[in-house]
């Protein structure tokens, strides 16, 4: 395992890596060369570059998620659009989602390490914005966004993007008015 200040200068390398040359320039002999280290200090951190900036997400996620705060599910909404349509970070994350399907190890590292604490924040914003199944309410409101990015799909507007929430928050409270419980 690297020291922290080397794994720091790693992680950094391969986010300013794809920000000057896309995916296609995150390779293990262009992160090592970028961070100022062996190939070999990475193969003994990392098992490959996907795991590399997979740890390098995580880590700006959990800086910016420390720093942000989102005053309504509209906001955390507008920004999640924003961070799946901005490049470098649309780029990085489809280059993510394809690694998912092929593995595992990253599949899992994915959903505990970066999706679950981002569907668990917003979560915690839609219960505090009222909505009576907050759980459920967060797939609803997701579901469509993460739709439209994976089939590459344009992005709702600020105003398609309020409807959408307000439908959610009154089909939320219909389902939960007619069905109690069904959907817990």
């Amino acid at each position: 395992m690297a020291r922290p200040t080397t794994v720091a200068r790693v992680l950094a390398a391969v986010l300013d890596l794809a920000e000057h040359g896309g995916p296609s320039a995150l390779t293990m002999e262009g992160i090592a060369a970028e961070a100022g280290v062996g190939k070999q200090t990475l193969y003994r951190t990392w098992p490959s570059v996907h795991a590399i900036l997979f740890d390098a997400l995580v880590t700006e996620s959990a800086a910016a998620g420390s720093s942000e705060s989102y005053a309504t599910t509209f906001d955390v909404l507008q920004s999640t659009i924003a961070e799946l349509t901005t490049e470098p970070r649309a780029s990085l994350l489809r280059m993510l989602a394809a690694a998912i399907h092929s593995d595992e190890a990253i599949a899992h590292q994915f959903h505990t390490r970066l999706f679950q604490p981002q569907q668990e924040q917003i979560t915690r914003l839609v219960a505090a914005d009222g909505y009576a199944n907050p759980k459920t309410a967060t797939e609803l409101l997701l579901a469509p966004l993460l739709y439209r990015w994976f089939l590459r799909l344009p992005q709702f507007t600020d105003c398609e993007l309020r409807d959408h929430v307000e439908k959610v928050r009154r089909l939320e409270q219909l389902s939960s008015t007619n069905v109690s419980g069904q959907y817990n």
